[in-house]
């Protein structure tokens, strides 16, 4: 009789956690149960897979074979933008008009002061070093006028008054530059100048127009659509040449 009891005490318990789980409404948990669903399946994954074959990751740093040289040999080929025979003349254009400016300015401050002329052009030199009037880029060494284009050198006459400014390159495959002041007359927004090849004879110091075309120099007309020209820097050299003209 006890036993029956029991049996059915336990059988109104089951009846009753059924009747619970009826009552729950699954759609609400769906979530958790997907997630719980999925966790097993991992756990179970795990657990059956060999311990031996879990991913690793693993850098290999492999030996460059010659990239010292490969290296060299990329820049080598690597260009500089501003570079290359137009922009190099430029500069070198550049340069020696403005030493002829400075030389102008050295000369016509050393007459203020002093109501006469330099006597030569070591005068000319001292009055630009004392003054700081070198150009950038251009300076006094060894009493030489250089840069890093070019090596300076400057003929002056007092009467009448004139001096050039003779630009040798430091390379070969350049050509030198003779400027002349007071400037001779050129065409409309030009600067005349003369060229001649790395190779030829330095001229005699301030010859005529004819006899440096005769000794193999040509005449130039430095032109702004052609090479860089600032339109200031060819009105300068102009005023600059006026005054000196006028002396």
């Amino acid at each position: 009789m006890k036993e029956t009891t029991n049996t059915l005490d336990l059988f109104a318990k089951f009846k009753e956690r059924i009747r619970f789980i009826k009552s729950v409404d699954l759609s609400r948990h769906a979530g958790v149960l997907v997630v719980l669903c999925f966790v097993g399946v991992y756990g179970l994954f795990r657990i059956i897979s060999p311990a031996n074959n879990s991913a690793q990751v693993q850098f290999v740093e492999a030996p460059a074979h010659g990239s010292g040289e490969e290296q060299a040999e990329h820049e080598k080929q690597l260009k500089n933008p501003f570079s290359g025979p137009e922009h190099d003349q430029a500069l070198r254009l550049r340069e020696t008009s403005a030493l002829g400016m400075a030389i102008s300015l050295s000369v016509l401050s050393f007459n203020t002061r002093r109501s006469i002329l330099p006597h030569n052009v070591s005068g000319i030199v001292g009055n630009l070093t004392s003054s700081k009037l070198w150009p950038p880029g251009i300076e006094l060494r060894n009493g030489i006028i250089t840069s890093e284009q070019s090596i300076f050198h400057v003929a002056y006459r007092r009467e009448p008054f004139s001096f050039e400014v003779l630009a040798i390159p430091r390379t070969d495959h350049e050509s030198q530059i003779l400027f002349r002041f007071p400037l001779p007359q050129s065409e409309p927004n030009s600067v005349l100048y003369f060229e001649a090849k790395r190779d030829q004879p330095m001229p005699a110091a301030l010859l005529t127009t004819e006899q440096l075309s005769a000794s193999g120099w040509k005449i130039r007309h430095w032109r702004g659509d052609a090479l860089t020209l600032n339109p200031t820097t060819i009105e300068s050299l102009r005023e600059q040449s006026s005054m000196l003209g006028a002396r």
